[in-house]
């Protein structure tokens, strides 16, 4: 099957903006956009119809230009033939939609303290009340996981190297099954009071 695009140098300002394109963006965007390409280029290909006009990748063209870029060949994906005008529309929506979604969760737990997820438009808010949705009702918990101290305290740490001893432990303490007051995640509390402890002691000795 012959290949509908290709790869080329293009010069930047050799590339004609489509006068419809349906993406926009903001002045603080178009901010963010100019230190992302300063910082690690164009990543992104342009995409164009065999005669230059683009389909893809205007505001990163634009960018470029306004940064005096505009001289530089760059790599675009170029029709090997002139479009039909669906072809050209369909293929522009394409390359400016995002068909998948993301996974939050792993968002959360691996790139949040990395990236600034908010900056490209990825909002983790409803993250916590699906979560919430998630847990099975006899599992909602009424305290949290880790206790919430405003004064000075004292640390007893207990190693446990194998899931006997954690379980012969969790009992002898009576951890519970408890809520994290920060988000709706549930999990066993691992911070007793002295008090605790000292009527789980003597429950065990009577």
């Amino acid at each position: 099957m012959t290949e509908l695009f290709v790869t080329e140098k293009r010069r930047v300002q050799d590339l004609v903006p489509y006068e419809k394109n349906p993406r926009k963006i903001t002045a603080a965007k178009q901010r963010e956009l100019e230190s992302k390409i300063g910082q690690f280029g164009l990543i992104g290909l342009p995409v164009v119809d065999a005669d230059g006009t683009l389909m893809a990748g205007h505001q990163r063209c634009k960018v470029m230009l306004a940064m005096g870029k505009g001289h530089e060949l760059i790599d675009v994906r170029v029709a090997t033939r002139k479009l039909t005008e669906a072809e050209f529309k369909e293929i522009s929506v394409i390359e400016n939609s995002t068909f998948g979604e993301w996974d939050k969760l792993l968002l959360q737990s691996d790139f949040s303290e990395y990236v600034d997820l908010g900056s490209y438009g990825i909002d983790l808010g409803d993250l916590e009340a699906q979560l919430k949705e998630a847990l099975p009702d006899e599992e909602k918990p009424e305290m949290p996981i880790v206790a919430k101290f405003s004064e000075k305290y004292t640390a007893f740490i207990i190693v446990c190297t194998n899931e006997i001893d954690e379980t012969n432990v969790a009992e002898l303490l009576a951890v519970d099954t408890m809520q994290c007051y920060k988000s709706s995640l549930v999990g066993k509390t691992h911070v007793l009071t002295a008090k605790h402890l000292q009527d789980q002691w003597k429950a065990a000795r009577s």
